[in-house]
């Protein structure tokens, strides 16, 4: 049987990008890296922009959205975004030449994956995120970018056997932080971006029997640190009796190819 695998090839604020892969179909999520970096990162894992049939853009924040241009004007492949998200980015412009609109509660196939598409609760203009599924309906799952996890996002992650979800801070790291007040607020509100606690809670209800990786995504690099994400990943894991391995994205270097068979 094939293998259906993710590469998170950047997450963090300076850019989220991934690698979604299953037979002969390869797809993005975000484009957040410029066009040259993520071409250098896809080589990393023996991959190309020429594998690439389509972009999932989750929302129009810079960090997400950054190279979407460039690749659908230079490499010719197609994004699919939110209508939201295409009007506030500036997708449907003269630049783009094949932009195609997806919402929440739809689902949809390019290649050999399934894609369902679920909103997400952030202040982007119209945000979702994506799972992804094979013939043989093995899922990954990825989320980052949202305040709290809604019913619809649990619904649409539970059980995913690869399960890519946002633990961006640490609440007390970023409450005595650098950060501006208006900006703590923003990250705080439920429209922002999941705490370590809140995602730690929430994967305990997302992980179930066929879950076979975790892992965690946009961690800061001013209100959070890699190894408190892991501590609070792992707990949450070994409270529910998991067997999943766990991971934590870096902001400047792909993860190595994480999937089932």
């Amino acid at each position: 049987m094939s293998r259906l695998e993710v590469s998170f090839l950047g997450s963090g604020s300076s850019g989220n990008c991934a690698v979604v892969r299953v037979n002969g179909t390869s797809v993005l999520v975000d484009a957040g890296l410029s066009m040259k970096e993520t071409e250098s990162r896809l080589a990393l894992r023996g991959s190309s922009l020429d594998a690439i049939s389509a972009i999932f853009v989750t929302h129009e924040h810079a960090d997400h959205a950054h190279a979407a241009l460039d690749l659908n004007r230079r490499r010719g492949i197609p994004v699919y975004a939110s209508r939201g998200t295409a009007v506030a980015g500036g997708f449907p412009g003269p630049l783009f030449a094949d932009v195609r609109t997806v919402a929440g509660g739809k689902e949809l196939t390019v290649g050999d994956l399934h894609v369902r598409v679920t909103s997400t609760p952030h202040d982007g203009a119209e945000s979702v995120c994506y799972v992804f599924a094979d013939a043989g309906g093995r899922r990954v799952g990825i989320v980052t970018d949202l305040g709290h996890l809604s019913r619809v996002v649990l619904e649409a992650l539970a059980g995913c056997e690869v399960l890519g979800l946002e633990a961006n801070h640490d609440e007390d790291l970023l409450r005595s932080g650098p950060y501006p007040p208006y900006l703590k607020k923003r990250i705080l509100s439920a429209v922002g971006h999941l705490s370590n606690e809140s995602a730690a809670d929430g994967l305990k209800r997302l992980v179930g029997p066929r879950t076979g990786a975790v892992v965690a995504l946009h961690v800061s690099r001013h209100n959070n640190t890699r190894a408190l994400a892991e501590r609070v990943f792992r707990e949450a894991l070994d409270a529910t009796g998991s067997r999943a391995t766990l991971a934590v994205a870096r902001h400047d270097a792909p993860t190595e190819w994480i999937g089932v068979y």
